[in-house]
């Protein structure tokens, strides 16, 4: 169903907002990872991946109300 340009339907707000959670945990469980590794180059590499993750989450989190995560 087509909609106004720049406008998105609840149930695309709210699958939205679903997948930032989702962003959000995986931003946390690849910070924890960083912390508890011993290995220099897994550290870097979780610690990669939770800077993705923290980018892709502020991009959608552009498209609603919802501030960036710390």
């Amino acid at each position: 169903m087509p909609h106004a340009k720049g406008k998105i339907t609840a149930r695309e707000l709210l699958d939205l907002q679903s997948h930032l959670m989702l962003e959000s945990n995986l931003v946390g469980q690849f910070n924890h990872f960083a912390r508890e590794c011993t290995d220099p180059q897994l550290r870097q590499m979780c610690e990669s991946f939770a800077r993705s993750r923290t980018d892709s989450f502020q991009r959608l989190a552009q498209h609603t109300n919802i501030g960036p995560i710390q």
